[in-house]
């Protein structure tokens, strides 16, 4: 697994160093339970990662996916994100690799082609998880290019490149959304807030208090709450619903755990509570929703 240093704790900025050769981060293999031992960061280049074992939840920027194996994720340059498995008795299996595509292809692809850029492949509406079903072609060259990497059979490089090629024309196919610009503030305001999300991350199971919330990040209260809300684009109240929401149909796609003991592990005293928000938020209630979206 790659080192991360112990400043990657709030927030910050951590660089990834490639060879000017092959601009390519060496395999990184993560084995995660709940409890993240990494905390929300940013990276200086393009990552991307596939689900081999365990389910969980994703956090990049103000966006909350739920995963299971299969999937695949797509992380830009100017995104903090955070991850860490559904349950305490679960651990998930990741590789990751960072890259920049312009520069590995430097000379082989023409430097005018748009599929290289990754700008675009980020922002409130861009979709970085790939789901296994919706997009398999994405997930099946992600896991190419880990295979073609660890084995580093004869003439591997040549055969990333190609793959990393057609990786980036299949995500601009299926679409961008961000601005160049858009994203830069924005993780100015999540860093100052990082220590917060990593706090609801892990303790979205137990009662969070704005107090404590707020202390982690050194502001009073109301000034927490707007930055928070400038950040995120909701109100802390309603991103822990978030979260425990997410973790709860991840539960409930991934396992067979009682309703009851689902709604206990993600932070719901009462099951009429779980009950009511969780049909606010799908439309149908949470075994209904079970039956629909359960996974084989």
């Amino acid at each position: 697994m790659r080192k991360q240093s112990k400043k990657a704790s709030r927030g910050d900025y951590v660089p990834i160093p490639l060879h000017p050769e092959f601009p390519l981060s060496p395999l990184n293999y993560t084995r995660r339970t709940n409890v993240s031992p990494i905390a929300p960061h940013v990276h200086d280049c393009f990552e991307i990662g596939y689900c081999h074992e365990g389910t969980g939840i994703f956090v990049i920027e103000n966006k909350i996916f739920s995963f299971r194996p299969g999937d695949a994720v797509i992380i830009n340059h100017r995104e903090i994100h955070i991850m860490k498995s559904s349950r305490s008795d679960e651990v998930t299996v990741w590789n990751f690799l960072n890259l920049d595509p312009a520069a590995l292809l430097s000379g082989h692809i023409g430097l005018h082609e748009k599929c290289l850029e990754t700008e675009s492949l980020c922002g409130a509406s861009f979709e970085n998880l790939i789901r296994s079903e919706t997009s398999p072609e994405i997930g099946h060259t992600i896991l190419e290019i880990i295979n073609e990497i660890k084995e580093e059979p004869d003439g591997y490089r040549s055969r990333v490149r190609a793959l990393v090629w057609s990786l980036m024309v299949q995500l601009h196919r299926r679409g961008g959304a961000a601005s160049v610009e858009g994203p830069v503030p924005q993780r100015r305001k999540i860093s100052r807030i990082s220590s917060a999300v990593e706090h609801i991350l892990e303790n979205y199971s137990t009662p969070i208090e704005m107090t404590t919330l707020a202390g982690l990040c050194h502001m009073s209260v109301s000034n927490f709450r707007k930055v928070f809300h400038a950040a995120m684009g909701c109100s802390p109240q309603e991103y822990i619903r978030n979260i425990r929401l997410k973790a709860a149909a991840s539960l409930l796609q991934n396992t067979t755990k009682p309703v009851i003991e689902i709604a206990l592990t993600t932070g719901y005293p009462t099951l009429s509570n779980f009950n009511r928000q969780f049909q606010k938020t799908h439309g149908t209630c949470p075994r209904n929703w079970r039956k629909n979206h359960m996974h084989p």
